[in-house]
């Protein structure tokens, strides 16, 4: 018995190693749990599931050559599945199928013929997790040891094509496409043209969608060698008159969403396919104003075996109101047979039937389809051939061909579908249109997921709700934008305190249901279940921050923490920051939060920020920034941090405060303390959600202006939903207001300013000018000169913040060069302004609300990184312009500063080019460079690259130069920050056959970041489009090889030593080394700081290559320590890499604000000194001046490099800095020299060492 096991033993040995797998792995492997209500749709109809699970062989079953997958969680990724599988058809003639992604299994994929191709459409859910769908398929895929059904890894028949569909308000914007993407290829799998990816936060979805889809069409008709022919409508569905039944008839469905609930014996499991019709218990107004809703409800779950727990989403299935249906019926010319059945039948095997029939048109209009949603600009152009008339014909042809219009005409007013077709057929029934293409185009009707505002275990049994009523007001619409379902709810509300006929805002709704099912006040739901969830240990310290309904998952939150105080567990410190408008109107729960205080005493603090009570508007990033030493005490106790609300802008900025107050409590860089906020929302110690979905499409009061429109700018505004008119302020500047603007302006109050005053008014000092109206500049004869406003400062629309980047002047931004008119400056309603901070959060202003920018994490396409790089620009109104335009280097240390490649002490080397095999000064015969660079629309001048002296500008030679063999592919820097894709597809195809273009785009702001490609048919079309740019002043060159391919050549094949962060800060060595006690360390170190407290990261050293690798596969991505903090190991960096990294960065900076500075302008105080310090741009100063070349040095220079011979010590047309420079020498200034002045006059004086 001594030497064997019993069956205890067994099992005791086997408990505990589960319980070492789970706290190692933290539940990695079980974090993402696919729901335990799910269950298919097909099982839910009663009818029998798929045959097969393998998709090989469905393809081959069916005849497809190409299949669309889709991860969705409220049916716009299906819909865009829909549409791609059709358009694949109808232009191509590809035998298409659409396919939900938990329909198969995915270990053949490998066997896939290289003749077919997949598509994956694939919403990014939450904080970078997979939709519901889609979980099974995200989990094989990115596993580690994938083996495919032929016992290879390999995917190397596989072809794909990819589109993601997140939110750039989250962190992980679009990481399930990303993730998929990569994956793929590195199983071998050849992609097809790019990965697309739409973003709802900017609002631009469906323009992304489309913009996405066209080039990559043309990919894949090459690569399948497919031939694209005349689009014509093909219906998927057969719809046929069933005139054997009524709607009375038994097998009918009137509204019913399975034949379980048509048979009246519905039960579990709930699901997204399956909702529990649960009654309501109790509702109430939770607002005390007439013109607001904001509704609490109970809902009971005590008759299903639904459950939930605390911080869950309750999912509500809507109804569409009564008007909306009669509406869509009556343009369609269906209203007389709103009751006719239909069956509706798939014309393919493959293609799926919305819902179930058969049915008639009235139940599909009110319950399944989404017809209340805004529609989108292809499904117009789908319509266009059914129109009534030529005129409405033409009209919907242009809606369907021209974004622009579209926006104005439609998309800007969030039209639905039966509104446009009023719009453009008048009194004309569309009666023409197939129902099959509504059916196809609308899509099905989603539920709205809402978090829940109680605790499981205060009542289990019963749901809290707590949703805002949605209307909104929108511009050029004379009616209030509804929401679907809050309306639907206070309708139910309504009728259960005695209204028997409610219609809030005028909508009336089928609320007994189907058959009269939900009589009782019922409503259809599920539950989803969420990683929103408070710390498993009730000791832990928590802060919630949740203005207006953001507070729902948090009332759930304090609710459970009071029931555990009641039985007398250890309750850490609980904290909420609560925000509304006023404390008599919209205070939500006022008097509960009473009760939980009574039953927690001081260890839970309510913290409140109305924003409408005092002259200040106060939000609860101002309340948090307040509790800055309790906030960060906490956090060092490990506190949980949770954000719910509006993600576009006042979680972005609690976001940016927390860093701000970890870097000011704890005496550190805010970088680190970005890197310390990132590693919390890592562990999962730092969580955001959403309080609701009201609809896919409803825009929130931040989105409701977006623009489309790539000139103008994409940043949400209005946050907490105020509303009103905001004008850019012209304000005076008084000789007693502060600021480094106006302290400048004083030191020049005794100059007389020449120039043509407005009211033929005396000339006026230069401290009396009025900010707005016009600009002081500096002429080469010495004289600061006034020049009135060109562009006159326009009234804003509601919710249009002043601060509106590009906003405030018509589309396209008037952007000027100088040269067109020679001698003046251009004055302009604002001015760039770039914000020092991740995020414009700016305690000094009095427009709290409107002040957001986007932090540099979430730019897309963006250099930023934590430290090195400036915000980007964008425009304040002139009452902001004591900020300036702030550049990295000047809010930096002199001497930690970046500087110029002039200023290293090892330059960055210029490329040298060898001699080309041709004459570079040869034109191509019958090619008349000056014509085509003047062709409609002619290509400007470039933006100067005003800190590069003209000797280190490229020669035409190198930029000719091309060392990558078949390269084709142009880079275009100097490009004006109103350049889009359309502009420069418009400048390069002068110049030859362009296969793809593209201009950079700052997703935040709408700008041009001063660069772009163009890629050519044939490299000689690219050599004469570099001619044509440098002729203008570009830097202009073939594109080189990618940073990530460079960084990856440098590296080192042979190292062993491996870089390993994200360590707890109390790890030692030893223990660093235990971490891998299966493996000879050679060495291991922590890197620490000169107090030696540890920096989180360190080296180990191993025997050879193999094992590193093994390591690396093993360990990286663990979760490690108390905190489950994910552990990161690579190969440590070689020098090589290191200083390719040092210099890319320094380089990248370099650019952005040398760009910044040519392109916006540059801050007063780059010139204007205070006398104790000399500024670190002085040297810059110079450099500018050096700039200038001398007349002739090219045959056209730069736009602002333009002009005759000037005065010596002057520059000649060059736009003045910030518009308002000192009167000193540019040629004089010099690193030995600072600037003093006194009361106008300028002095120099040379600096001597102590």
């Amino acid at each position: 018995m001594g030497g064997q096991l019993d069956v205890l033993d067994i099992v005791v040995l086997g408990v505990l190693a589960l319980g070492t797998i789970a706290y190692f792995t933290k539940g990695k492997y079980w974090g993402i749990v696919k729901d335990p209500y799910a269950t298919s749709y097909a099982t839910a109809n009663g009818n029998k599931p798929a045959k097969t699970r393998n998709i090989v062989e469905k393809m081959e079953e069916s005849n497809k050559n190409c299949v669309v997958f889709y991860g969705s969680q409220t049916g716009t990724a299906e819909d865009y599945a829909s549409r791609l599988a059709k358009e694949g058809k109808s232009r191509f003639g590809l035998e298409t199928m659409v396919a939900d992604l938990e329909d198969y299994d995915f270990d053949n994929l490998d066997s896939m013929p290289d003749d077919k191709v997949a598509m994956f459409v694939l919403a990014t859910y939450g904080e970078g997790e997979p939709t519901d769908n889609a979980v099974d398929f995200y989990e094989f895929i990115m596993g580690e040891d994938i083996e495919f059904s032929s016992g290879e890894k390999s995917l190397a028949n596989l072809k794909f094509v990819a589109f993601g569909l997140g939110n750039n308000t989250y962190e992980h914007y679009n990481s399930m496409v990303r993730n998929v993407t990569k994956a793929l290829e590195k199983l071998g799998a050849t992609r097809i043209g790019d990965a697309g990816e739409g973003d709802d936060g900017a609002g631009t979805m469906e323009e992304d969608f489309l913009a996405w889809k066209d080039p990559m069409w043309k990919s894949l008709a090459e690569s399948l060698g497919l031939q694209e022919r005349e689009a014509v409508y093909e219906p998927v569905f057969a719809i046929t008159d069933r005139d054997d039944l009524t709607k009375e008839s038994k097998e009918v469905y009137l509204g019913e969403p399975n034949k379980l609930h048509l048979e009246g014996t519905s039960k579990g499991p709930y699901n997204a396919h399956n909702p529990y019709i649960a009654p309501i218990a109790e509702s109430k107004e939770l607002f005390t104003v007439n013109n607001r809703n904001c509704l609490h409800m109970e809902i009971d779950i005590s008759g299903s075996n639904l459950s939930y727990q605390t911080g869950d989403h309750i999912a509500v299935w809507p109804t569409n109101a009564g008007k909306e249906v009669n509406r869509f019926l009556n343009v369609t010319g269906l209203l007389p047979k709103r009751d006719s059945v239909i069956s509706v039948k798939p014309l393919e095997s493959t293609a799926k039937v919305p819902f179930p029939t058969p049915t008639t048109y009235d139940a599909i209009a009110r319950y399944h389809m989404e017809i209340c949603a805004p529609v989108s600009r292809q499904f117009i152009a789908t319509l266009a051939p059914f129109a009534p008339n030529e005129t409405s014909k033409a009209e919907m042809e242009k809606l369907g061909g021209d974004k622009d219009y579209f926006h104005e005409q439609i998309s800007s007013h969030y039209l639905n579908i039966a509104q446009v077709l009023e719009k453009v057929g008048g009194q004309e029934k569309w009666s023409s249109i197939p129902f099959s293409a509504f059916i196809e185009g609308l899509g099905k009707i989603q539920p709205r997921y809402y978090s829940i505002s109680s605790s499981s275990l205060v009542q289990k049994k019963k749901i809290s709700i707590t949703a805002v009523v949605e209307s909104m007001d929108i511009p050029g619409r004379t009616d209030a934008l509804k929401g679907v379902t809050t309306n639907y709810l206070l309708a139910l509300k309504q009728k259960q305190h005695g209204d028997d006929h409610p219609d809030p805002h005028g909508l009336t709704y089928e609320i007994t249901g189907p058959r009269n099912k939900y009589d009782g006040v019922h409503v259809p739901v599920h539950v989803r279940h969420s990683n929103f969830k408070l710390p498993s240990d009730p000791s832990k310290p928590v802060i919630m921050v949740g203005p207006g309904t953001g507070v729902a998952p948090f009332r759930a939150f304090v609710q459970e923490r009071a029931h555990q105080a009641k039985n007398e567990e250890n309750v850490g410190r609980t904290i909420l920051f609560f925000g509304c408008r006023n404390s008599n109107e919209d205070f939500l729960y006022k008097d509960e939060w009473k009760q939980y205080e009574e039953a927690l005493g001081d260890k839970f603090s309510l913290i409140t920020a109305f924003s409408r009570e005092g002259p200040e508007k106060v939000y609860v990033q101002h309340r948090l920034k307040e509790q800055a030493k309790e906030v960060n005490d906490l956090l060092m106790q490990k506190a949980y941090f949770y954000v719910c609300g509006d993600a576009a802008n006042m979680a972005r900025e609690v976001n940016t405060v927390l860093a701000k107050i970890i870097s000011e409590q704890r005496d550190i860089p805010e970088s680190k303390a970005e890197e310390i906020v990132k590693g919390m929302r890592s562990a999962n110690q730092y969580q955001q959600t959403a309080p609701h979905t009201e609809t896919n499409n409803f825009p929130n009061r931040s989105t409701a202006a977006t623009m489309y429109n790539q000139q103008q700018a994409r940043a949400n505004r209005d946050s907490q939903g105020q509303q009103g008119s905001y004008a850019p302020t012209s304000a005076g500047v008084s000789q007693t207001e502060s600021g480094p603007m106006s302290a400048m302006l004083n030191q020049f109050a005794g100059l007389s300013i020449p120039g043509t005053m407005a009211n033929g008014a005396n000339p006026m000092a230069a401290n009396q000018l009025p900010m707005a109206g016009g600009q002081v500049f500096y002429t080469p004869e010495g004289q600061l000169v006034y020049a009135p406003s060109m562009f006159p400062p326009q009234s804003m629309a509601p919710q249009q913040m002043s601060e509106s980047a590009y906003n405030t002047f018509p589309a396209p931004l008037p952007y000027l060069a100088q040269t067109t008119y020679p001698g003046y400056v251009p004055g302009y309603p604002a001015i760039p302004y770039t914000p020092t901070a991740r995020a414009g959060f700016y305690p000094d202003r009095s427009d709290h609300s409107k002040q957001d920018v986007p932090g540099l994490e979430n730019r897309r396409g963006s250099y930023s990184t934590t430290e090195s790089l400036p915000g980007t620009p964008y425009y304040s109104s002139f009452a902001h312009r004591e900020h300036g335009t702030h550049i990295a280097a000047i809010d930096r240390s002199p001497f930690g500063s970046t500087p110029s490649p002039q200023q290293l002490s090892v330059p960055h080397p210029q490329s040298l080019a060898k001699p080309l095999p041709y004459s570079t000064t040869t034109i191509p015969i019958g090619v008349d460079i000056q014509a085509l660079l003047k062709a409609f629309p002619p290509i400007p001048k470039a933006v100067p690259a005003v800190f590069t002296p003209t000797e280190n500008m490229r020669t035409l030679d190198q930029s000719l130069h091309n060392p990558i063999k078949g390269n084709r592919n142009v880079y275009i820097r100097g490009l004006h920050p109103n350049t889009d894709d359309d502009t420069l597809a418009l400048y390069a195809k002068r110049f030859g056959k362009v296969e793809t273009s593209k201009a950079i785009i700052d997703t935040a702001t709408g700008a041009c970041k001063g660069f772009g490609f163009a890629k050519y048919c044939d490299v000689r079309d690219s050599e004469l489009c570099i001619r044509g740019f440098w002729e203008l002043g570009y830097e202009v060159g073939f594109a080189r090889e990618s940073f990530n391919a460079r960084l990856k050549a440098e590296g080192d094949d042979n190292s062993t030593n491996l870089y390993v962060s994200n360590l707890p800060k109390t790890m030692t060595e030893s223990e660093l080394g235990a971490i891998f006690m299966d493996y000879k360390v050679s060495s291991s170190r922590i890197l620490r700081d000169s107090q030696n407290h540890s920096r989180g990261v360190g080296f180990a050293r191993f025997e050879n290559r193999d094992i590193c690798e093994e390591i690396i596969k093993k360990f990286h991505g663990q979760p490690i320590g108390e905190e489950g903090l994910l552990l990161q190991v690579r190969y440590a960096d070689t020098p090589a890499q290191k200083d390719l990294k040092r210099i890319t960065t320094e380089r990248r900076q370099f650019r952005t604000n040398e760009y910044n500075v040519g392109a916006y302008g540059a801050p007063a105080d780059m010139i204007a000194l205070a006398s104790p310090m000399p500024s670190p741009l002085l040297p810059r100063a110079t450099q500018i001046a050096r700039h200038i070349p001398d007349s002739g040095s090219r045959s056209s220079g730069s736009w602002k490099r333009d002009g005759g011979s000037s005065p010596a010590g002057y520059v000649s047309g060059f736009k003045d800095l910030d518009r308002s420079v000192v009167k000193v020498s540019l040629t004089e200034a010099s690193p030995n020299k600072s600037v003093k002045h006194f009361g106008g006059k300028v002095q120099e004086r040379l600096l001597t060492d102590p």
